[in-house]
């Protein structure tokens, strides 16, 4: 599949240049497809039905959540929790380490031991990088059980690197969060020597990585990166909808994690006295309730449609239009560009910037105004970050724009051409 091929395939490319990937990608024509065949010809609840097509609504559920879990995180569809969102994945954990694990054992109705034994001398860590979703759960959590919330400044061109980590781990660092990218920075980091460094430090200290801006955009191995949990959204880089997600847990933590929500769906068994969590399949068991049906087709259907494409080559078709367009932006006046501009073995496909004399809104607006160029303006949800930047006050944050694969080289020639206009 070619670029123009993915294009076709994407009504609102005939109308804008659409470069708000990071933020939500718009959903291939397939993808909408399969939930309209849901609707029309097999609409119903999953795993109670006993009839035909509520048979075939779990078997096609089943199928997405085994191509998620294999096929974009390469993890077993045990360890797979489907989210509607990273920041949902995030507040699962945060639930898991602030509340034990409550279940019928042959001993009784009663708590496991907890995920984290807190204790004020205890460090939670992650950086001011981070998407408020990947600070705000670990801020709110260190203040419930009340321990220590250390935070790592990057560089300035905003890396995180494993020295970093290795200063701040000691034995008292029960959590450590941070993500893949940065969707206000347009890095990547090197998670698997940061992990490293952070199981050195602490051989029993748990990470958390935000994969938001990773998953869909490179080749993921969660397993191979050494951490305890991966989160990702489902309408960035995935190509699926809003309101889905998912969330790896390590095997061996998955057993002893609470859900953070009960209900039907996700026990085995239920007396007027206790409960018993479904053992089957326990990653299931953040799944009270119906479950959102179509999102999780629609997000297997992505998946497939990803792999059509091949992440691999998502990823050099966005390393070459960033690397395009930040060498067009090196001749152009009055402009701030954020991040690494010139190595790009830690860039991804977004380019952050400024332009002198204008707010980043207002930047954002004569693009779409003039050009029907489509970009993000503001402080992308990462506040910490850009009052490290300075451009809070002076900027309201900053511009980004963000790539897929089916955004062509011409496009990003109108972006040059109209901020050379804009910033001359």
């Amino acid at each position: 599949m070619q670029p123009e091929d993915m294009r076709r395939d994407l009504p609102i490319t005939n109308q804008f240049i659409y470069l708000d990937n990071a933020a939500t990608t718009p959903v291939p024509s397939p993808i909408i497809d399969a939930t309209i065949e849901y609707f029309e010809e097999y609409c119903a609840n999953v795993e109670r039905g006993a009839y035909s097509i509520a048979a075939k609504a779990s078997q096609v559920c089943d199928a997405a959540r085994e191509e998620v879990a294999r096929r974009l995180l390469r993890c077993d569809v045990e360890e797979f929790i489907f989210t509607r969102n990273q920041t949902q994945a995030a507040n699962h954990v945060a639930y898991a380490l602030e509340h034990p694990f409550l279940n019928r054992w042959d001993t009784g109705f009663k708590f496991a031991p907890p995920l984290v034994d807190w204790s004020p001398e205890n460090k939670i860590v992650t950086t001011l990088l981070e998407h408020h979703s990947n600070f705000l759960p670990w801020l709110r959590l260190a203040k419930h059980v009340k321990a220590q919330f250390e935070t790592i400044t990057p560089t300035v061109e905003g890396r995180l690197l494993p020295e970093m980590f290795a200063e701040a781990v000691d034995e008292n660092t029960k959590f450590v969060a941070f993500q893949h990218a940065s969707n206000a920075m347009g890095t990547k980091h090197d998670v698997p020597a940061i992990i490293r460094a952070i199981k050195s430090a602490n051989p029993n200290c748990l990470v958390f990585i935000d994969g938001a801006q990773g998953a869909g955009h490179m080749s993921l191995d969660v397993k191979a990166l050494g951490c305890d949990f991966y989160s990702f959204s489902g309408h960035k880089g995935p190509l699926g909808p809003p309101g889905t997600g998912g969330l790896f847990v390590r095997e061996e933590l998955l057993r002893r994690m609470a859900p953070s929500e009960v209900g039907g769906g996700m026990i085995s068994s239920v007396t007027a006295d206790d409960y018993m969590l479904r053992g089957d399949h326990r990653a299931r068991r953040w799944d009270a309730g119906t479950p959102n049906i179509i999102g999780l087709i629609a997000l297997g259907a992505s998946v497939k449609y990803l792999n059509r494409i091949g992440v691999e080559r998502v990823a050099e078709h966005e390393h070459k239009l960033t690397k395009y367009l930040l060498d067009g932006m090196r001749d152009i006046p009055n402009l701030i560009v954020y991040g690494p501009k010139d190595d790009m073995t830690w860039k991804v496909g977004a380019v952050c910037f400024n332009v002198k004399g204008w707010g980043s809104y207002d930047v954002s607006l004569a693009l779409d105004s003039q050009w029907k160029i489509l970009t993000r303006a503001g402080h992308h949800c990462c506040q910490p970050l850009m009052r490290i930047l300075d451009v809070l006050d002076l900027y309201n944050g900053n511009v980004r724009a963000s790539f897929h694969y089916f955004n062509l080289v011409e496009e990003v020639d109108t972006l040059l051409e109209a901020l050379k206009t804009l910033a001359g």
